[in-house]
């Protein structure tokens, strides 16, 4: 059997949600049965992640999928897919239906595993890889998800930086890790502890050591390694229906050309000044929705959505991005804000389609490369955020990193 996942990754993927071709739109990989629930599935479990999105090229493509294996640190691991897949090394993706009732024609596919085609078989890192029949080289999407086997277990305490100078701005997350059964020779080389905020890899915690051992109860109990930006509740805007106007939007129009809804955004402001307000938000996901229709994946049509961001002078040096699941939880160009000398602001139009949105604006630090909400958004100990923890190890036995622990958790 030829070895797919070796045929991909000739160039080398990074282990990172990326998009390779415009035309698809609104990906969602989450576990069965709930989209706002994350990708994490439990080894050897009945657990299924179901992945989402929308082609909107104007004929239906052949599509098939792999999985590749990734260590701790998020590089390829020295695995065979037989090490790790069990049944064959791809499958095909053939659950997809055309939109009807909309004005942009899109291809929506679906796709749930594992399955009795594919099934992996040890825990870790793993990206799931979608690519054109005929050509295994030619990829269109990737997507991160993991297995735990929870042979560890994590408990945290997310609260106000102990640290004076970053009590008002900072959240502290303190971490006790259970190694339970795991078999671990070397604590400080041989387990690794990853803190993720709101699916932001680029300023994850990921070089923690444990302060305490004592026995299976691991302490990592810091004051200032352990901090995070607080930063703000998500921004929000809500396009169910292209017909009404929401607290968030200022007017709509519909393009002449190809009769698409343009959607203005009310001109927003600069959040870094003020004091913490309270906002119900969704921690940066979307929910696709629509008020006239019933099924939102096929009738949900797509519309320009226009933001408009005023500052009283460009951020020196500094570009800025939207980010939420909005963006694939990435910092990538298609979402990198446009300055306007005209009208003295940040602008951007996005093709999204019908649903309800959180999203937040960051600016990217060059020294070292960091993403931070501060100049924008702002940041307060108050902000309610999602937290997710990874737990690591390695033993002698095996060739890969065990994900032996996971934790979801709000402050």
């Amino acid at each position: 059997m030829s070895s797919i996942a070796q045929t991909i990754s000739a160039d080398t993927i990074l282990f990172e949600n990326k998009i390779f071709d415009e035309s698809f739109k609104t990906i969602i990989l989450s576990a069965e049965g709930n989209n706002f629930t994350e990708p994490v599935l439990l080894l050897n479990s009945n657990d299924k992640i179901k992945l989402q999105f929308d082609d909107l090229s104007d004929e239906v493509k052949e599509l098939s999928f792999t999985i590749i294996h990734y260590d701790r640190n998020g590089k390829k691991s020295l695995l065979t897919e037989s090490d790790y897949l069990k049944g064959f090394y791809f499958d095909h993706i053939t659950n997809y239906k055309n939109s009807f009732n909309t004005i942009q024609n899109y291809f929506h596919y679906e796709l749930t595993f594992p399955n009795e085609n594919i099934q992996p078989i040890i825990s870790g890192n793993y990206l799931l890889v979608v690519y054109d029949n005929a050509n295994t080289e030619k990829i269109y999407l990737t997507q991160r998800f993991w297995i735990t086997e929870n042979n560890a277990s994590i408990t945290a305490s997310i609260h106000r930086a102990n640290d004076i100078e970053l009590r008002n701005t900072h959240q502290e997350v303190d971490t006790k890790v259970n190694t339970g059964s795991c078999k671990i020779n070397n604590p400080y080389e041989d387990s690794k502890l990853v803190i993720v905020q709101n699916n932001n890899f680029y300023n994850a915690i990921s070089d923690l050591k444990p302060v305490y051992i004592v026995d299976k109860e691991w302490d990592y109990n810091y004051d200032l390694e352990n901090t995070f930006w607080g930063g703000n509740e998500f921004r929000n805007f809500d396009t169910r229906s292209f017909k009404f106007l929401t607290e968030f939007v200022d007017h709509i129009q519909t393009d002449s050309l190809n009769n698409l809804s343009s959607i203005y955004l009310k001109k927003e402001i600069k959040k870094n000044t003020q004091r913490y307000a309270v906002s119900d938000d969704i921690n940066g996901k979307f929910l696709i929705k629509i008020y006239e229709g019933r099924d939102a994946t096929l009738e949900g049509d797509y519309g320009y959505v226009n933001f408009n961001l005023p500052v009283i002078e460009k951020l020196d040096s500094s570009d800025v991005y939207l980010y939420g699941e909005i963006s694939n939880w990435q910092f990538s160009p298609a979402f990198k804000m446009n300055y306007i000398d005209e009208c003295g602001c940040y602008q951007k139009t996005l093709l999204c389609k019908q649903g309800y949105y959180n999203y937040l604006y960051f600016v990217k630090e060059n020294e070292p490369i960091n993403y931070s909400p501060l100049l924008i958004e702002g940041s307060h100990f108050e902000t309610k955020n999602n937290y997710q923890l990874f737990f690591y190890t390695s033993d002698i036995n095996s060739r890969y990193d065990h994900l032996s622990g996971y934790l979801n958790t709000d402050n």
